[in-house]
């Protein structure tokens, strides 16, 4: 083992926690099934509105230490009981990369680019308020309390997304767009389809070869990264220049679903 491979394990040792250690950070509060959590979503919709709440579905896995540390912080007593006052909160485990685009097609958004996604949802009309602030949470461990205070119980989210919808695009520039990123994200999820058993036994057999599974992890966070960034400029560009044609971008194709010979030729 060279020394780059050395130093790629122990990062991601870091970075993704096995599953045991998120029992000895126990918030009380865990990542249920979508399965179990489809269902209840209505409901969970009209109950919100009736209380003249927000709706906060997160998208975690007990693998993952951001997510993890994202219901640490939403145990805290004080904190948790500020923020049942202003949100209907909801949990949704994505085990390894497996589920979790149902709720988020659900909430206008075709799948999560990373573990924690926190949306925040308008339960009237289920549009999503915070679309262009997803990202930030992925890295919720990173965040101390005042930073979770801020954004949870100080922020205006339908104010910042009327604001954020003020300057029109076009119908058809819109439409560009959102079938830019819907076909971003079956790329995604053919990414997730591949990387969901090398994941797994990353974080349970101690016997798993470990290479491949780093390859494909960055090569797929590379990409879902760029997703949001990438769509936020579009249309960014569009509110600047209705008339010009927009720049989509292009990306590379994932290696590891290339065929075995394209090499070759």
């Amino acid at each position: 083992m060279n020394a780059f491979t050395s130093l790629a394990l122990i990062i991601f040792s870091l970075v993704l926690l096995p599953v045991q250690a998120a029992s000895k950070h126990d918030s009380g509060l865990t990542y249920q099934p979508e399965q179990q959590i489809l269902p209840t979503l209505p409901a969970l919709e009209q109950k919100a509105v009736a209380e003249n709440k927000l709706l906060l579905v997160a998208l975690g896995a007990s693998w993952c230490h951001d997510s993890v540390a994202l219901l640490e912080h939403f145990a805290e007593p004080t904190f948790a009981a500020a923020l049942a006052e202003r949100f209907e909160l909801v949990l949704v485990d994505v085990a390894y990369l497996e589920f979790g685009q149902a709720t988020t097609m659900r909430y206008q958004l075709p799948l999560y680019y990373g573990t924690p996604t926190v949306m925040i949802i308008n339960p009237s009309n289920r549009q999503l308020l915070n679309k262009f602030d997803l990202m930030q949470w992925t890295n919720a461990a990173s965040f101390d309390a005042a930073v979770y205070q801020q954004y949870f119980l100080q922020t205006d989210f339908k104010q910042q997304f009327a604001q954020s919808q003020q300057a029109s695009i076009n119908t058809a520039a819109q439409q560009q767009i959102l079938d830019f990123e819907q076909q971003q994200a079956t790329i995604l999820a053919q990414g997730y389809q591949h990387l969901s058993p090398l994941l797994l036994a990353y974080e349970t057999d101690p016997q798993a070869e470990r290479a491949t599974f780093i390859a494909v992890w960055n090569e797929v966070k590379t990409f879902r990264s760029q997703i949001i960034a990438d769509v936020q400029a579009l249309q960014q560009a569009a509110m600047l220049d209705a008339s010009s044609p927009l720049k989509i971008p292009s990306y590379n194709e994932f290696s590891f679903l290339k065929p075995a010979d394209a090499d070759k030729e």
